[in-house]
């Protein structure tokens, strides 16, 4: 299915990037940059408005807020765990042998979530902009795997292991009764990507100092964001 290959390949772009992009953590910072602005714009753009706009009537607009804001709580429990390697960050000791299995257990219920609304979504705005989100995530997975084990099948295996976690997420919304919950999840998700997105964008300000380059990079995610969307609604 189209979906579960661009989720998959998302991943394993990550790491073929990261051979490049981790050698330079400017250029890294900028690649995050703009997944955080796309990421933005693509929810604030597409998708809250399609949660509200398909709400049933048993729900009121409070109430969808109310799984809006669920999610950004959620984001919040699973960031603690996953150390926010979502938004770019590894706090690992170089000393340690093996790769913190907490961080990446965090970051595989991030994903699995994640896939889950893909599975019944209207239109593929969920699916691409988890793929454009993915990449740098997987590059700062992989490359804090790269320093913690020399080990070519370990990292492998946690690659693999984080690659089918959205899958797996899009398997359950599509073939379980959590199909049920899909306005539901999708509102959650919405609020995960909020969350995601507005921390990438307020770290990228460091020393509240205008930094033209990565200015560039949010407007020119912001831009291809919406070009995504009119794209989408011109098809329809």
């Amino acid at each position: 299915m189209l979906e579960i290959s661009v989720l998959i390949g998302s991943v394993i772009l990550g790491v073929i990037c990261s051979k490049f992009f981790l050698r330079n953590k400017h250029n890294s910072k900028l690649l995050l940059t703009f997944s955080g602005a796309y990421f933005l714009a693509m929810t604030v753009l597409e998708i809250l408005p399609q949660v509200y706009g398909h709400h049933e009537g048993s729900h009121s607009h409070h109430t969808i807020g109310l799984f809006v804001l669920a999610g950004v709580v959620i984001q919040y429990i699973l960031e603690t765990i996953s150390k926010g390697v979502e938004h770019g960050h590894v706090h690992l000791h170089h000393n340690e042998n093996k790769f913190p299995l907490g961080i990446f257990g965090g970051l595989f219920l991030h994903s699995l979530i994640e896939g889950i609304p893909v599975a019944n979504a209207h239109s593929h705005d969920f699916l691409w902009a988890i793929f454009i989100h993915n990449i740098p995530v997987s590059m700062i997975l992989f490359g804090a795997l790269s320093q913690h084990t020399t080990s070519k099948i370990r990292q492998f295996l946690f690659m693999f292991l984080f690659a089918v976690a959205a899958p797996i997420g899009f398997v359950l919304g599509k073939f379980t009764p959590i199909s049920n919950y899909t306005l539901e999840i999708s509102a959650i998700v919405s609020g995960i990507f909020l969350h995601i997105s507005t921390v990438i964008l307020f770290e990228a300000n460091e020393g509240h100092k205008f930094n033209a380059k990565k200015f560039a990079v949010i407007v020119v995610g912001f831009l291809l964001a919406f070009a995504t969307v009119s794209m989408h609604i011109h098809s329809h």
